[in-house]
């Protein structure tokens, strides 16, 4: 059964939006319905953060394993690949994503929870069943969020939109870290798990406010007359089709490689700078700078959605990416790895989110779940591998030895790509 969205209210507005800053306030000003979408965003991953600083210096604090940040990477990507895989996009295509961004917010409050009883070693094990449960409702809500964009905000919008969500995601990375580390300092450790369960529960709250069609009316057949192997592998067949998409699709695994040295933050800052929760989220706060910069200075090309140019800036981001966690692997004190992690990320959010864009804009909403489902997968399967060796490396070795691993594999995954993609100025399948 198909459930049915609330009448849309689609913007009327047809002025263009500035570039950076003002065009952000002008999109959050006259769309009431993005506004509260990216205030839902706001809330929850502003939470997001307050967890991840305490859980991170928790498990390290409690046993003592080096690679503990890094096995809670994994247990955050790996039920989004399997979940986006198999079920997450048909989902997101079938039924109102409104009801399941909402469910999985109040899902996930509760679980949140279940960290407030990690006491003792012997309950470290809550901290990744709880991280695995949290994953699973993120991977209903990210492609019901994502499909739903374009339905939300006008075409032209679109390009703002999407960099206003890196552009927070950003910020959320820097203030969370910086809050979070702070509130788990001074309140204690049950405060930061205490805000990100509330967190939760606001954004169910301001997803439900929104008045918009959440899924879009198109001439496709309903997903309910059509076989599961069929539905299942519509996203597959469509990537396999469009070359455009598909290349853009697999510029975030072709980088995701360098994402397991992020997994050794809590490490480096424990073990190797000495300077605690607060240095970690330092650490995290430097991610979240670069990737706040980032976005602003592209939106000018990223709203014209010239493909030449969008190519060479997320080329570009790869070798910021690449150069910064090279430098990362020799930093001895949080300052420099803030500045080194600044850098990585800067070009991370230029190759993410630029590509993330093209996919998104020129995928047609009857596919567009599972393609930005697949988008996840992807990513989360690349991310997991890259943790999972970063890991045995650093336990085995030195942490500088997993992060320098890490990079390797970057430069040898970006080659690949670069080697199978080219700027196209073909115009896309319309959405």
């Amino acid at each position: 059964m198909t459930l049915t969205a609330p009448a849309t209210t689609h913007p009327t507005a047809d002025a263009p939006l500035p570039a950076g800053l003002r065009g952000y306030a002008v999109l959050l000003r006259r769309n009431p319905n993005a506004r509260n979408l990216w205030l839902a965003q706001v809330v929850s991953q502003l939470g997001d953060w307050f967890n991840t600083i305490a859980l991170l210096g928790l498990l390290v604090e409690l046993t003592g394993n080096p690679a503990a940040g890094n096995l809670i990477s994994v247990a955050q990507i790996v039920p989004v690949a399997v979940a986006s895989l198999f079920l997450t996009g048909v989902v997101a295509d079938r039924y109102d994503r409104k009801a399941i961004m909402a469910i999985s917010s109040l899902a996930r409050s509760a679980i949140a929870l279940s960290f407030l009883l990690i006491r003792t070693p012997d309950t470290a094990w809550i901290a990744y069943a709880g991280t695995i449960a949290i994953a699973i409702g993120a991977a209903f809500y990210m492609p019901a969020a994502s499909a739903a964009l374009p339905n939300i905000v006008a075409r032209h919008e679109l390009p703002v939109a999407a960099m206003l969500g890196q552009t927070t995601f950003a910020t959320m990375l820097f203030a969370g870290a910086f809050l979070g580390g702070a509130v788990t300092t001074l309140f204690g450790r049950e405060a930061a798990f205490m805000a990100n369960a509330c967190s939760f529960l606001v954004a169910a709250w301001l997803v439900w406010c929104i008045r918009a069609n959440f899924n879009a009316q198109h001439e496709r057949p309903a997903l309910a007359g059509e076989s599961t192997l069929r539905v299942l592998t519509e996203g597959l067949r469509y990537l396999k089709e469009d070359r455009y998409v598909r290349v853009y699709l697999l510029a975030k695994p072709a980088v995701a490689w360098a994402l397991g040295g992020f997994g050794l933050f809590g490490t480096y800052s424990l073990t190797i700078y000495g300077a605690g929760d607060f240095g970690t989220a330092l650490l995290f706060a430097g991610r979240g700078i670069g990737a706040f910069i980032s976005p602003l200075l592209v939106s000018g090309a990223a709203a014209l959605q010239d493909a030449r140019r969008l190519h060479r800036f997320i080329v570009a981001g790869m070798g910021l990416v690449i150069l910064g966690y090279f430098l990362f692997a020799f930093t001895r004190s949080p300052l420099a790895g803030m500045l080194c992690a600044g850098i990585a990320h800067w070009g991370n959010a230029w190759a993410m989110t630029l590509s993330g864009l093209i996919v998104q804009a020129h995928t047609p909403d009857y596919v567009r779940g599972r393609v930005l489902a697949l988008d996840n997968v992807g990513w989360a399967v690349v991310s997991a591998l890259s943790n999972l060796i970063v890991a045995v490396v650093a336990m085995q070795f030195t942490p500088q030895a997993g992060v320098l691993l890490a990079v390797a594999l970057t430069v040898v995954s970006v080659l690949g790509w670069l080697a199978g993609a080219r700027p196209t100025t073909q115009p896309p399948r319309s959405a």
